[in-house]
């Protein structure tokens, strides 16, 4: 019998309606999607470069987030840079660390609550959840 993994649609499907929409999927089509969805951020990160300059200024981005959010463009380049960073932490992390975090702080589930749900002890929740945490900090510092 294969293995079902619970996955958020919106990580996967860009268009997707609703932030807490989930479905299971088979390890196998689980995989696919993962080696899709690097592929699509390899390329889209291959298309950003083409229009980086050496110092990160990104033509026409810049002006535009000044714009709309009134920060100076330094603060809006740091910004820019953490939200990066963070999101190539987050990549660094096993399927099952993210979906932890995702319980863990965004919708303010306990580790007793998120060890139930899975039904393993709450130890290895809080280990996990603090493992990734302290890859995600080795990622800013």
């Amino acid at each position: 019998m294969s293995e079902w993994i619970r996955i958020r649609v919106k990580d996967f499907y860009k268009d997707a309606v609703g932030e807490l929409e989930y479905t299971y999927v088979t390890r196998e089509v689980y995989e696919a999607l993962a080696d899709t969805f690097r592929k699509e951020a390899h390329a889209q990160e291959m298309r950003d470069i083409r229009h980086t300059t050496k110092d990160g200024y990104t033509e026409g981005e810049t002006e535009d987030l000044v714009e709309l959010t009134g920060e100076s463009v330094e603060d809006t380049v740091i910004r820019q840079m953490e939200i990066e960073t963070l999101q190539k932490a987050m990549q660094s992390l096993t399927p099952v660390q993210r979906e932890r975090l995702h319980f863990y702080f965004f919708e303010g589930m306990t580790y007793r609550q998120i060890a139930a749900k899975e039904g393993i002890g709450e130890k290895n929740i809080r280990e996990s959840i603090n493992g990734a945490v302290k890859k995600i900090k080795k990622f800013f510092d």
